[in-house]
């Protein structure tokens, strides 16, 4: 299993936390996900075997909110 940390640009309440570990969560080979309103990021624990950061930034800009690493 991997870590990785994504900065977030564009929540604002804790539904826009619930919605982007929703996102995460979903996707095949993540294990765990805390996203933090405070902190502007998610930290990612996943399988890079199943996943890859790209995707999952991907799926966080579905969202219509800013992703990076």
């Amino acid at each position: 299993m991997k870590n990785v940390v994504i900065k977030i640009k564009g929540m604002g309440c804790q539904n826009c936390v619930k919605a982007v570990t929703e996102e995460l969560t979903a996707l095949e080979g993540v294990s765990k996900v805390n996203v933090s309103l405070e902190n502007a990021c998610a930290e990612v624990e996943y399988d890079e075997s199943k996943v890859t950061t790209d995707k999952m930034i991907a799926a966080i800009t579905e969202l219509e909110y800013e992703a990076s690493l």
